[in-house]
């Protein structure tokens, strides 16, 4: 199969609107600001970094070859520039990828993805780590990892939140993480460009058993995520979005393949895919550098005060 080059692909081009929304919100909740401070200030990143560097196997074109080149490929088609490492840690049961490292990614594979998918699947899987760390994703989902330990050791002491801010910032991220699994899956779908492939992968991510993976048909996947309603996205009040806060470990597989169908079946992933002129940011949002707290634009690369790349 060719595989179409999407040349200075910007995030913006297909990053799902209810992503930015979510982090807007995140971004806007009490305490976020101190969590991010005394992350970077606490050295946490470098502590998943060291931990994925010190118990997994490391991806290069001698070790894995095929891993590899899917990899570069996948880069390649998504316009990434700067290739993170790759590790493939042990987990059998895990069909996924996660990614740490803001100024520096890391990009960790299981095992059991590398055992289960095609090529085109891994496509699919590998891109959507890329998505995550075009999209800037990273940051906060490590943060996301560690809050509640965080919340655990400087609760009303060095952080100053009462446990109920710190559910509030659960719940924030809990809603951010699950938009951003959306802007993913559209990232991996560009990167595989194979909707078949991109199906067959989130039915094995669901729970299809390996037993099944060349018995089943894909169509009964497809006919249950486009038939699945879930939450009005500003709809569901306060106590229900704690309680969805104890399934928060869940891939939510079945809400994700539902928009990315919707993604498919309103035609804007062929209108990218098709695209004649790229992506322009023309009115560019000013946000806030993660490291020093200055103003950057959403377009900037690196922070014009402390120079850290962004």
């Amino acid at each position: 199969m060719e595989y179409k080059i999407l040349h200075n692909l910007a995030p913006g081009e297909y990053e799902h609107p209810n992503d930015q929304k979510a982090l807007d919100a995140l971004q806007t909740t009490r305490g976020i600001d101190t969590v991010v401070r005394k992350f970077h200030e606490y050295g946490i990143e470098k502590i998943f970094t060291i931990q994925i560097t010190g118990s997994n196997i490391k991806v290069t074109q001698d070790s894995f070859p095929g891993v590899y080149a899917v990899f570069e490929k996948a880069m390649k088609v998504l316009n990434l520039t700067l290739p993170p490492e790759v590790y493939i840690y042990r987990s059998d049961d895990e069909l996924q990828g996660f990614t740490t490292g803001v100024e520096h990614p890391l990009i960790s594979i299981s095992n059991g993805s590398i055992e289960s998918f095609s090529e085109d699947e891994m496509l699919f899987v590998i891109g959507r780590e890329i998505g995550h760390i075009k999209s800037k994703h990273v940051l906060y989902y490590e943060i996301g990892a560690v809050l509640p330990l965080l919340s655990d050791i400087f609760a009303g002491a060095t952080l100053g939140l009462s446990s109920l801010i710190s559910m509030g910032l659960q719940v924030a991220l809990f809603n951010w993480r699950r938009m951003s699994e959306y802007t993913a899956d559209r990232a991996g779908l560009l990167a595989c460009q194979n909707m078949d492939a991109a199906t067959s992968a989130l039915s094995k991510i669901a729970g299809l058993p390996n037993t099944h993976y060349n018995s089943f048909n894909t169509d009964h996947f497809v006919r249950q995520a486009k038939k699945y309603t879930g939450f009005e996205t500003g709809g569901y009040n306060k106590a229900i979005k704690y309680i969805s806060l104890m399934f928060g470990d869940q891939h939510w597989t079945i809400d994700r393949a539902n928009e990315l169908y919707k993604w498919i079946d309103s035609g804007d992933y062929q209108r990218v895919l098709d695209r004649k002129t790229e992506f322009k940011l023309l009115a560019p949002t000013v946000l806030t550098c993660y490291n020093c707290g200055s103003k950057i634009r959403k377009n900037d690369i690196s922070c014009d005060k402390c120079g850290i790349l962004l």
